[in-house]
């Protein structure tokens, strides 16, 4: 059968169908003289076009294909387009905010202020998905660097005085993950957020108090240890 053929019968494109070629993804089959094609690599073909339509990589492709674990490969490739979900929904919400506000640009202050940190996790996505649940922090990439993506807990809008990034690092060798810490967040609600914090995993260390001398609070640890103070508004 000629590509073409094998083209409009697979759905693929002529020039998909060379590039799968030269990657060893689909590699031409023997024709059975009987049928004209063999129906297995035709199957295989839309295969990987439909894995393909879900913007699934190439050698995770390869991977479904060959017969490896297709809930795997789909899980993380779930979890992958979640984070560009997350992405293009805080640009739309800047584009919002700007269409309803104006754009407006921050003037830089002569002091310092924190701008970052970084906490220890046991595993980064556990950890973010605890502190989206818990406070609505965004979870989102905040540095490339070559074919990497290092991604942050994002606290205010990038360019205003509010913004804030907390780091998760579940990598142990890594030089600055110095074990679990103790921070504080300012809530509009504290007997919600902690209770959030709660319900999302963490473990209640202070329940809601009133203390003399500073607003009321409270604290818990997040499911890897790492002690959250919370102070109301």
């Amino acid at each position: 059968m000629t590509i073409g053929r094998f083209a409009h019968l697979s759905g693929l494109t002529v020039h998909a169908l060379r590039h799968y070629d030269d990657v060893g993804l689909l590699a031409p089959d023997v024709v059975d003289p009987a049928s004209g094609y063999r129906r297995e690599q035709v199957r295989r073909a839309r295969l990987i076009l439909a894995l393909r339509c879900l913007d699934l990589p190439i050698e995770e492709i390869r991977r479904v294909v060959d017969g490896g674990d297709a809930t795997a490969v789909l899980t993380g490739h779930r979890k992958r387009l979640e984070r560009q979900r997350d992405v293009l929904t805080a640009r739309l919400g800047d584009v919002d905010r700007y269409l309803e506000e104006g754009i407006t640009v921050s003037t830089p202050g002569t002091g310092v202020r924190p701008v970052q940190m970084k906490i220890a996790v046991d595993d980064a996505a556990k950890a973010a998905e605890f502190y989206q649940t818990a406070f609505d922090m965004r979870y989102e990439v905040t540095r490339r660097a070559g074919n990497d993506e290092y991604s942050s807990l994002i606290i205010g809008q990038p360019g205003t005085d509010g913004f804030f990034l907390i780091h998760l690092l579940d990598d142990r060798t890594d030089t600055d993950r110095l074990g679990p810490g103790t921070f504080g967040l300012l809530v509009p609600d504290l007997d919600e957020y902690h209770a959030r914090a709660v319900k999302a995993g963490g473990t209640e260390v202070v329940a809601p108090r009133d203390s003399v001398g500073m607003p009321r609070n409270s604290a818990v640890k997040d499911p890897s240890g790492n002690w959250i103070w919370l102070y109301q508004e």
